[in-house]
């Protein structure tokens, strides 16, 4: 589509954002980016509704059915954690994406910080065009960006450390090691006694019959949460360790 065909989608300090059906597009001074980039994989930012989501190898990675907006499926998911409203706690996002989930944590009044990781070097470059994604970089932010795989970068954190997580890792098939035991028992090491989570599943494997929610719901049971609940619009599982 031609740029004057494009429709402006927000102005973020210096920075003009325009879109067409496909693509997100950045202009400063004068030079524009299309916000995409091949890293082994095909990343890219696309506008969806009022926000902006993040694609890679043509999928989404984003639940945003029956969500007006890709930050709100975080928001509710940081909600139905029901974080207190007083005291001081830490908080672990394991897969930091578009920081959606991070950020939406980092607003709660009660967290003090915020850890999260990122594999993908691509993701990070993304990250730092999409205006949604800014209090990830701000200076004085709760959040800590912690660059590299949560599968090793955990085992470098002190036991009893978060008093709540969210796991919302790749699809099974490209990151299996983050549904292995051995995850999953760092994962409960980390947390505090009380400390609540949520692991995202999806919906990946219905249509064959496989149910990925009981899977993931046995291993965290056998790594040692408790109190398990499978949300259907959220798509994922709530737990505690007892």
């Amino acid at each position: 589509m031609a740029k004057s065909e494009r429709k402006l989608f927000t102005v973020h300090g210096s920075i003009q954002y325009t879109a067409d059906d496909k693509f997100l597009y950045a202009e400063k001074d004068g030079v524009e980016l299309r916000l995409d980039m091949f890293d082994r994989h095909y990343y890219k930012l696309r506008p969806y509704g009022n926000g902006i989501i993040l694609e890679i190898d043509g999928l989404r990675m984003h639940l945003v059915k029956d969500f007006k907006s890709p930050l709100d499926y975080s928001k509710q998911v940081v909600r139905e954690l029901k974080i207190p409203t007083t005291g001081s706690f830490s908080a672990l996002d394991t897969c930091m994406g578009l920081g959606y989930t991070a950020i939406a944590l980092a607003k709660q009044q009660s967290i003090n910080l915020v850890i999260t990781a990122e594999l993908s070097e691509a993701v990070v470059a993304l990250a730092k065009w999409n205006p949604f994604s800014d209090p990830l970089f701000q200076k004085e932010s709760k959040i800590m960006l912690m660059p590299g795989s949560i599968f090793d970068l955990i085992k470098n954190f002190e036991s009893e450390t978060f008093s709540f997580a969210i796991h919302d890792p790749p699809r099974i098939s490209h990151a299996s090691e983050l549904y292995s035991p051995e995850f999953y028992s760092q994962l409960y090491r980390v947390c505090k006694t009380g400390a609540r989570i949520f692991h995202y599943v999806g919906s990946v494997g219905v249509s064959k019959g496989r149910k990925i929610e009981k899977e993931v719901a046995s291993r965290l049971e056998s790594a040692g949460f408790s109190n398990l609940r499978y949300s259907l619009r959220l798509q994922g599982i709530f737990g505690t360790k007892p």
